[in-house]
């Protein structure tokens, strides 16, 4: 408990041991950025408590999910029929009324997902905010995507304030019972996690306020087709000055791969540089900080299952401009034979990354073991979308792998903003003179292929270039033909 100072900006949050690296983003985000605040964070495990509690945080209250429950038998009862993230969902409004309940200091609550993080000062929520009880964002869900706010919501959760004042409590109170009654991670009848109850709050309740300023509690939808502009240290997006984005979907492996959003949101390149590379770099801070004083808190991630979004941070950030890019696609009985592309190329080149796509766990695995410096190793399931499986099973391990060519490239290119060209090789190409030889004609072409040397019948069964080896830069007529060449192996790649 703090001393008997009145504080002007209230927030809280709940912190689980997946979420708590992104929550202490958001915590040291509001000690840049808000000179007058007081964060309550509610802890879902003990050892998140213990953890927090070493670290002395000057302007946090830590509180035990166990508080909550103990004045809220009906959320207790609950949380063994919902995951952790729905449970959170769940709780949200039992917690702001504990809070207020608890803590007469406070004249306002402010909900925030932790997965958030401030980018400028704080003062201008407060300014919008007004006398309003209430106050909520929009998804801002626009063209195509305009439909989702019948699914997922016309508002964001990810950030709700509350006054102290009969319609807040009235609201906080309905908004309880509605999410232990029903608050899941799949749309139904309706319904779907905490989101969907608030689409009539202003109506149903009085006195409440919805931002018109786009720069609170923005996310990818919002900035996709907004104009995005950067001014000393600030962004704006359509003018108004960036304070709050949400990184949902956003996920740490290790400090140098991520997915910078599960959802299917593909940032564009100025957005990932300016978002979500300082996003990264606090995340990995933090980590940095957890691991000082407890090493075995959290363990180092490989990749798993489908990232949409893969990023390499040491791709993008650390000279990897001036490398030779090159991919490659291999299952198990072909380990040896991408070894040996491996060596030749740290024989022949003085700088490289191999990316190398395996088709299975234990190629994947034994890669990653192996730790081979210039390698990064992909799961197939990153490349693989419903078009690749719906036709996996209709060809042979060769045919397929031929098949996923141009998505893997494509995949590598759209991710990576720092990789200017990526180059495909089949596992069983060697180089046997210094690669540099191999793209002097390349210039400004989109595109770079090698003729074969076969008699005109032999072309004419099999082609006149060699996609076993063959280049794309990244720029939008490469992705063109990237795009073209996917459809036409979907639609027919056999042997």
């Amino acid at each position: 408990m703090w001393g008997v100072k009145v504080l002007t900006h209230y927030y809280c949050s709940t912190y689980s041991k997946d979420y708590i690296y992104k929550g202490l983003v958001l915590y040291n985000s509001l000690q840049k950025y808000d000179q007058d605040f007081h964060f309550f964070i509610i802890c879902v495990q003990d050892e998140v408590k213990n953890l927090l509690e070493n670290m002395e945080l000057r302007n946090a209250t830590l509180i035990s999910m166990k508080d909550i429950e103990n004045e809220d038998w009906e959320l207790a009862n609950i949380r063994s029929t919902r995951n952790d993230k729905e449970y959170i969902w769940s709780s949200k409004a039992s917690i702001m009324i504990y809070l207020l309940n608890h803590f007469s200091e406070l004249d306002h609550i402010i909900w925030l997902d932790g997965d958030t993080a401030f980018l400028s000062d704080t003062q201008p929520i407060f300014d919008e905010w007004g006398n309003y009880s209430i106050f909520l964002t929009e998804e801002q869900y626009k063209g195509k995507y305009k439909g989702l706010s019948k699914k997922y919501g016309v508002y964001n959760t990810g950030f709700m304030g509350f006054k102290r004042d009969q319609n807040a409590i009235l609201c906080l109170q309905w908004f309880r019972e509605k999410l232990i009654e029903w608050c899941f991670d799949k749309p139904e009848k309706g319904r779907w996690s905490d989101q969907m109850y608030v689409n009539d709050w202003v109506t149903r309740f009085e006195n409440v306020g919805v931002a018109g300023n786009l720069g609170i509690n923005a996310n990818l939808f919002i900035v996709r087709d907004r104009k995005v502009t950067a001014d000393d240290d600030n962004l704006y997006i359509n003018g108004d000055r960036l304070i709050l984005f949400h990184y949902y979907g956003f996920k740490y492996f290790n400090r140098n791969e991520f997915d910078l959003c599960a959802h299917g949101q593909s940032p564009k390149d100025k957005i990932v540089q300016w978002l979500f590379v300082p996003y990264i770099q606090a995340c990995n801070e933090v980590m940095d900080s957890i691991s000082y004083i407890d090493r075995d808190f959290y363990h180092k991630q490989t990749p798993n299952g489908r990232i949409v979004n893969y990023f390499n941070l040491a791709s993008n950030i650390n000279g990897n401009v001036d490398k030779f890019n090159f991919c490659t696609i291999i299952s198990e009985n072909g380990l040896s034979e991408v070894l040996d592309l491996y060596n030749s190329l740290k024989m022949h080149t003085n700088g490289f990354c191999l990316w190398i796509c395996c088709l299975d766990d234990i190629t994947y695995n034994t890669l990653v073991k192996m730790e081979l410096e210039n390698i990064i190793v992909i799961d197939i399931k990153n490349i693989e979308d419903q078009e690749l499986l719906n036709v996996k099973d209709t060809r042979n391990a060769s045919e397929y792998r031929l098949t996923i060519k141009a998505p893997l490239i494509s995949y590598i290119l759209k991710n990576n903003y720092n990789i200017h060209y990526m180059i495909y090789a089949d596992p069983d190409a060697r180089f046997v003179t210094n690669v540099t030889n191999a793209f002097t004609k390349w210039d400004k072409h989109p595109v770079f292929i090698w003729e074969k040397e076969n008699d005109q019948n032999a072309q004419q069964d099999y082609g006149i270039n060699m996609p076993s080896l063959i280049g794309f830069k990244r720029n939008k007529k490469a992705f063109k033909k990237l795009s073209a060449w996917r459809k036409k192996c979907i639609n027919g790649c056999y042997d």
